[in-house]
């Protein structure tokens, strides 16, 4: 837009319907992994596990989240309020190429739409290479 040659290419590419619920989506599918000879791991979490969504009274919709061997996040799917600005949490991970453990491991504030991401997480298996290497100092 400024004039220089910029391109989509190798960078993550969010992608946000503002439906009723919204639909969030970052990354890999699980299709895609798979068509790239991926092994993945899939976390899933109904939106009624999200102790905000009670109290919005909209408990419809998923997280997903797919995690590779290294434990880092390749793609994340959200249909549920604020998917959008939780999608971003996971982008940002994603772009730092941090675990999935930082998610698990974070003290979330209580109750929000991203709290959410700690429990999806806390479901997910820690690979044994990754293990020392984010350890707790």
């Amino acid at each position: 837009m400024a004039g220089g040659n910029r391109s989509t290419e190798d960078r993550l590419m969010p992608s946000c319907l503002f439906t009723d619920p919204q639909v969030a989506h970052i990354g890999l599918s699980e299709r895609e992994a798979a068509q790239q000879g991926m092994v993945v791991q899939t976390v899933r979490l109904p939106m009624k596990a999200v102790l905000r969504t009670r109290t919005l009274g909209e408990t419809h919709g998923f997280m997903k989240a797919l995690i590779d061997a290294d434990d880092k996040i390749v793609g994340f799917t959200m249909v549920g309020p604020a998917a959008g600005e939780v999608m971003f949490a996971v982008q940002l991970a994603m772009q730092a190429q941090l675990p999935f453990t930082v998610f698990r491991d974070a003290i979330i504030a209580h109750p929000t739409m991203a709290e959410g991401l700690g429990t999806l997480f806390s479901s997910a298996k820690q690979s044994s290479k990754s293990n020392q290497q984010f350890a707790h100092t």
